[in-house]
């Protein structure tokens, strides 16, 4: 079975740019993978599997779509329904995402801060 969930857009780049970080981009590359995969993802076509894969391999594309100001989720259409409502993200899918978002290392103050 397909289960979907509802992910808010702000999840998806949050995830993405952490495996992008682990995959070996700078901050601002990273940011720029994730915040157009999530406009891939609200445009209907995506590049989860990519962003798991190899997130280091879309950066291209993620330039040219930068380059013709497609980058900003807040812009896309759809962006407001996704905010209120979620994107559907199929299950296994998101939980690929999480899994592998967890192997970017947070500085120990943050989690000091986390556990009060």
């Amino acid at each position: 079975m397909n289960e979907v969930i509802p992910v808010q857009p702000r999840e998806i780049v949050d995830l993405v740019y952490r495996i992008a970080r682990v995959d070996g981009l700078d901050h601002g590359d990273a940011n720029l993978v994730a915040r157009w995969v999530t406009c891939e993802e609200l445009a209907g076509r995506s590049r989860l599997d990519g962003a798991l894969r190899a997130p280091s391999g879309l950066l291209s594309a993620a330039k040219t779509a930068d380059r013709r100001g497609e980058t900003d989720p807040s812009a896309a259409d759809g962006y407001h329904h996704a905010s209120r409502q979620g994107l559907p993200i199929a299950t296994a899918q998101f939980s690929a995402l999480y899994d592998a978002s967890k192997m970017f290392l947070v500085a120990e103050a943050t989690l000091d801060e986390v556990e009060r």
